[in-house]
């Protein structure tokens, strides 16, 4: 059976850095093992619907079975990756047409909210923040998005970014620095407009 090493970036304390290697073996069970979290994180950055992350990966996961032997063993992580971009691709073009074709507007704010300990009134202004903040995430250029999102949000640093994106660190640094500055302009027009 082939098995891929995997390096990963474990926080010890605040200001160490430890690299943990683990042997992941490339069957279908155990990169689904290895990677889900980082695939649904990564549909999530890429612009992905908070609420339909796991349909997502589910895509992800079936063209893995699909392609998996037509899979050289190398790079792992970036090669669920480049799936995982694709997928969020065609899954918000999936959507964008049902939308159109439904005529159907915005979902009513009650949908998807359960029963919890918070108060009704703080789960739709979070909801409220949420959508605000996802909408303002769609107006930004795809690439500077990701980079924004996978270091921000995520946690990722730039040469990790960079190893998933096959990009050099530079570029990464760069869409980084463009992405908050757009970040900002978008928040900044959003409050203009009354919207936060």
């Amino acid at each position: 059976m082939p098995y891929c090493i995997v390096e990963q970036r474990i926080h010890a304390y605040e200001l160490n850095t430890l690299f943990a290697v683990r042997v992941v073996e490339l069957t279908f069970e155990g990169i689904y093992r290895e990677f889900l979290p980082q695939v649904l994180k990564w549909a999530r950055a890429l612009g992905g619907p908070t609420s339909e992350l796991e349909d997502i990966a589910h895509e992800v996961f079936l063209v893995v079975r699909r392609r998996l032997a037509d899979f050289d063993g190398e790079n792992p992580a970036g090669w669920l990756y480049r799936i995982t971009g694709r997928s969020v691709r065609d899954h918000r073009r999936k959507a964008w047409f049902r939308k159109i074709m439904s005529r159907r507007g915005e979902p009513d704010e009650l949908d998807g909210i359960v029963a919890v300990d918070r108060p009704i009134d703080e789960l739709l202004e979070a909801r409220r923040v949420s959508r605000t903040v996802e909408k303002l995430l769609d107006g930004m250029n795809v690439k500077r998005r990701v980079a924004f999102v996978l270091f921000e949000v995520e946690g990722l640093s730039g040469e990790e970014i960079a190893t998933l994106e096959g990009i050099p660190v530079g570029t990464v640094w760069r869409r980084l620095h463009q992405a908050r500055k757009e970040f900002v302009a978008l928040v900044s027009a959003a409050r203009e407009k009354g919207e936060l």
